[in-house]
């Protein structure tokens, strides 16, 4: 299999130059780790610093953004991989490649910091010290499968390197085998990591929390029709362990989320920490500005490219219902996420006292953090932002702990929804007064778009109410655009007609849209993807029916 090519390459881990308060920020030396490297618990801590970034390089340069935010319509465009929000992706897809390596990439890592740690430290190491990198290596190993299953359903399970290269032909394993795998792996990390970060950046106890809270409500409904219990009481138990105990706050500005100079924030509960340069460190760098930024004067002229605009469907989640029955936008959040007409950003170059856009079409505006110099310290250039991924934040949690309360209710009210207005209140909008799916579902969507987490969310649910969700999929307005969109300080959409009469209209209460040539077509042979042709080439078990995991306890 081409996982093997990715074993065989990241056999030991990567070497770290130094370790300390800034660990996160050294760059790897690339050199490969020699028997005497665990020699103390600062080089022990040094060797699992790449679990944080070159770990994950491969599947975060750019398939993330297809897989986590196109396939949940955050955005769309007909010429950048359309097909990820259309649902046309067939097996020979290079993105879909690089996911598949990328997230096994980070299995790989995991699996060999474990057998170095297990088989390489010498004497002087404290027990300690090896299972805060054990705890840490798992989590991380968890937070891969998490996301395979959400995109490919039964995967590989492998804790041994070397017996997936001797043994490349191998059958999937059951996703109910994968949940437990992970839940397995969680667990540990959330007994062994501290309850304080050792240096910033660093994962805690918290951080395996809140992805297990996460993981136990996606059990709770898989393949159910009726949400379990146990696993809903579980994920609720950790929500509050998490929120009651961990320290962690909501940032009182959103904005404030998305800026370089807030990474590791209080909010923050696990992120990816990419290397703070005037330039790009390859493997250890955040490539994906010039994907995401439509315009370079937000970035100081560097070059960027993207022709992402805003899902039609998704700007119109910006629209909600206040208490007083009539509809309002929401400002605070769209325009942390997508840049409109005419909105002034005064963090955004600085040194020319702000940055208001000047285009017609909104475009993206989360992940793109400024110009180089007086916004970011001078770490912006071409393929380099010094802006961390979140995996998980509070805010996730706040959420994830409303849902666990709704179970397979119609409605929650009460103390059951602080958290869901806590999440409102910081975005100045109106407080609910119950809470159904149906809000959870346009929450979720609007507190994490662009973060490209909300297809993992969307998968969720569709596991558990199939035919609700199909529904919804396919009255999303995919591939729908406007000839332009103008959002003027009345927060109304207007429609501005380019005189092509060759385009089909199609009305809608925010005005005329233009109808795709290819509209999508979301059924239950595409919600998943396929996997890699050059993977089941290699081993035709990808096509054969799972079989179960083989758990040593």
């Amino acid at each position: 299999m081409k996982i093997n090519k990715y074993i065989i390459g990241l056999a030991v881990l990567l070497g770290a130059t130094s370790c300390g308060d800034d660990f996160l920020n050294r760059v790897p030396d690339n050199e490969f780790v020699d028997e005497n490297f665990y020699a103390s618990d600062a080089a022990v801590a040094a060797g699992t610093a790449p679990l944080y970034n070159r770990a994950w390089f491969d599947y975060h340069s750019r398939s993330i953004v297809l897989l986590g935010s196109l396939r949940s319509n955050d955005v769309y465009s007909p010429y950048n991989n359309p097909q990820f929000t259309l649902f046309t992706v067939d097996a020979l897809n290079s993105n879909l490649a690089n996911a598949w390596q990328g997230l096994f990439s980070v299995v790989t890592i995991a699996n060999s910091t474990i057998e170095n740690i297990n088989t390489k430290c010498l004497p002087e190491v404290t027990e300690r010290a090896k299972e805060i990198a054990i705890a840490e290596a798992r989590l991380m190993r968890a937070c891969a499968y998490y996301y395979a299953l959400h995109i490919w359903g039964p995967v590989i399970l492998f804790e041994d390197n070397q017996d997936i290269v001797d043994n490349p032909v191998r059958p999937r394993n059951y996703e109910e085998d994968v949940f437990k795998f992970i839940i397995r792996d969680l667990e540990f990390a959330a007994e062994k990591l501290p309850v304080t970060p050792a240096t910033t950046g660093r994962a805690t106890c918290w951080s395996a929390k809140a992805m297990l809270a996460k993981t136990y409500l996606s059990r709770a409904g898989w393949d159910k029709t009726e949400r379990n219990q146990a696993d809903l009481d579980k994920c609720k138990e950790a929500c509050l362990d998490v929120i009651n105990n961990s320290g962690s706050e909501l940032m009182a500005d959103y904005h404030d989320l998305f800026k370089y100079r807030h990474n590791n924030n209080i909010e923050s509960l696990l992120q990816m920490q990419w290397y703070a340069s005037s330039e790009s460190v390859w493997y250890a760098c955040n490539t994906l500005l010039p994907d995401l930024c439509g315009d370079s004067k937000m970035i100081g002229g560097v070059a960027a490219w993207s022709a992402y605009n805003p899902g039609a469907d998704m700007l119109m989640q910006y629209r909600y219902k206040a208490n007083n029955g009539n509809y309002k936008w929401e400002t605070i959040r769209r325009d942390a996420t997508f840049t409109t007409p005419g909105v002034h950003y005064n963090y955004i170059c600085i040194a020319d006292g702000g940055y208001t856009y000047e285009g017609k079409t909104s475009i993206v505006k989360k992940g793109v953090v400024g110009g180089p110099d007086d916004d970011n310290d001078g770490y912006v250039s071409s393929m380099n932002s010094p802006l961390n991924t979140y995996i998980v934040r509070l805010a996730d949690i706040y959420l994830t702990y409303t849902d666990a309360c709704l179970g397979n209710k119609n409605s929650i009210s009460g103390d059951e929804i602080k958290y869901f207005n806590a999440v409102r209140r910081r975005a100045g909008i109106d407080e609910a007064t119950s809470v159904t799916l149906d809000d959870l579902i346009r929450e979720h969507r609007v507190e994490f778009s662009m973060e490209y987490q909300n297809w993992y969310y969307l998968i969720d649910i569709y596991k558990w109410k199939p035919e609700k969700m199909l529904q919804y999929f396919n009255s999303q307005y995919r591939g729908y655009t406007w000839d332009e969109i103008a959002v003027g300080k009345n927060q109304e959409l207007s429609f501005v007609s380019s005189g092509e009469d060759w385009k089909t209209y199609e009305e809608t209460e925010f005005g005329p849209l233009i109808v795709p040539s290819v509209k999508a077509n979301i059924n239950a042979g595409n919600i998943f993807l396929p996997y890699p042709e050059t993977d089941v080439i290699q081993n035709p078990l990808l096509k054969a029916e799972p079989e179960h995991y083989k758990f040593n306890d």
